[in-house]
């Protein structure tokens, strides 16, 4: 699920940037948490663990004051000392069952 706000965003650094301050907006106490680095060749992984508690507007959705705590894994390829591609996989679906705006199973 991506909000339609999120649908604008450039798919560049400062895009990046904006998506992270508008996090910061809904949850203001956003925490990352490095659980696993690995890297071979030109590839970097890491797998997280992201917190946070939703005091604020969340991509349109209002506060709901419900903590959240999700998982997700990124990979990096760095060329020239820059990351030169990045995919990443969040548990979208355990964030909203969290913040209450999906039904868990």
């Amino acid at each position: 699920m991506i909000p339609k706000i999120m649908l604008g965003m450039p798919p560049s650094l400062e895009g990046a940037k904006r998506v992270h301050e508008i996090t910061l907006i809904g949850l203001p106490d956003w925490s990352t948490a490095i659980d696993d680095l690995i890297a071979e060749g030109d590839k970097v992984v890491a797998r997280i663990t992201m917190t946070g508690t939703h005091t604020g507007d969340f991509w349109a959705m209002p506060a709901t004051g419900n903590a959240v705590n999700f998982t997700g894994i990124h990979i990096v390829r760095i060329k020239d000392g820059k990351i030169a591609e990045h995919w990443g996989e969040e548990d979208g679906i355990a964030l909203m069952q969290q913040l209450g705006f999906m039904a868990h199973p």
